[in-house]
């Protein structure tokens, strides 16, 4: 018989979608433990820390004693925290690195010494490098050389990847990975295209596209990922498991999906480009397609996304416009 999960400890769940999970959780009745250093603070526009069944710790993964005595009591695991965004890999390429496969490190050798068993990680859609069309779980990866800045994220997630897969397999813990693909909504922080679409139209800027506006997206809304993430907790597999997440269904290029925003934003009133829209070169290594094949995940959960990119790009342009940040 299962041992039933009801305390959760989660990296990285002040951030985006650690702020989206931990609301989830505690609706279902979860008591959770907070672990972020609010390097990304999405939190704050919710009220979880009122909850009685959330725990808050501010503190880094590269703590490696505070990772695991905070860790202690806990059924499930869950790693969301890493330096993330393009420009971070720029700036900080070392850190980038540093944090994501030490902290990950720290992470597995803290559930060891707790007796912890289950762990959900997220790693990244971008381990699939530059050219990522209806990849499956079982795709090669194919990222660029070490001299290129851009590939410290994904070079640091693969890296955690074989981390997690090995010690899952030695000490025979239920070990989940999830690759995002291109989520967004409400209270996203970080970077992101919708994101920052959102946040000039509020602003009154033109809408930014870096190249030529034609490299290719995949867009998940929110809610459906965190349902997917859901179900996985609620029905942990017994081994590794590797899935994509993400919403083929919304797949276009840049370009595509400025018009859109723009058609949402002004409810549909046909604009000239050149006054909404401005390219610029690009400053890094163009991804140019990033699709997931997620037959994997459905075949196994019974799971497809439901919200639209048009209803999607609606709730949460109003969000940005109802909390400029």
């Amino acid at each position: 018989m299962k041992k039933q999960i009801k305390n959760i400890f989660i990296t990285g769940g002040a951030g985006f979608i650690g702020s989206h999970l931990v609301e989830e959780l505690i609706k279902n009745n979860f008591k959770v433990t907070v672990f972020d250093n609010l390097h990304r603070n999405s939190i704050k526009y919710t009220d979880i820390l009122k909850s009685n069944l959330v725990t808050f710790i501010k503190g880094n993964i590269l703590n490696k004693e505070l990772v695991e005595k905070r860790m202690k009591g806990h059924d499930l695991i869950i790693h969301a925290a890493a330096i993330a965004g393009v420009s971070n890999y720029h700036k900080f390429p070392y850190l980038t690195f540093k944090t994501n496969l030490i902290g990950t490190y720290n992470i597995l050798e803290a559930m060891v010494k707790n007796k912890t068993n289950k762990l959900i990680d997220f790693s990244t859609s971008e381990v699939f490098g530059p050219n990522a069309k209806d990849v499956s779980e079982d795709s090669y990866f194919n990222i660029g050389p070490p001299k290129h800045r851009r590939w410290s994220y994904a070079g640091s997630k693969i890296g955690g990847e074989f981390l997690i897969s090995t010690y899952a397999e030695e000490y025979k813990w239920s070990g989940t990975i999830i690759r995002p693909f291109n989520i967004y909504g409400p209270k996203q922080t970080g970077e992101g295209a919708i994101s920052s679409f959102c946040k000039n139209i509020v602003s009154n800027k033109k809408l930014i596209l870096e190249g030529d506006g034609k490299a290719i997206r995949s867009w998940c809304y929110i809610d459906d990922f965190i349902s997917a993430i859901m179900l996985v907790i609620k029905n942990m597999p017994s081994t590794v498991e590797t899935f994509n997440i993400g919403n083929p269904k919304e797949t276009l290029s840049n370009i595509e999906l400025a018009r859109l925003v723009l058609q949402v934003s002004f409810n549909g009133k046909k604009l000239n480009e050149k006054e909404n829209i401005k390219f610029e070169l690009m400053k890094y290594p163009e991804i140019k397609e990033r699709s997931p094949n997620i037959h994997k995940f459905q075949k196994l959960y019974n799971w497809s996304p439901k919200v639209s990119l048009r209803e999607g790009l609606q709730k949460t342009l109003m969000w940005f416009k109802q909390n400029a940040i």
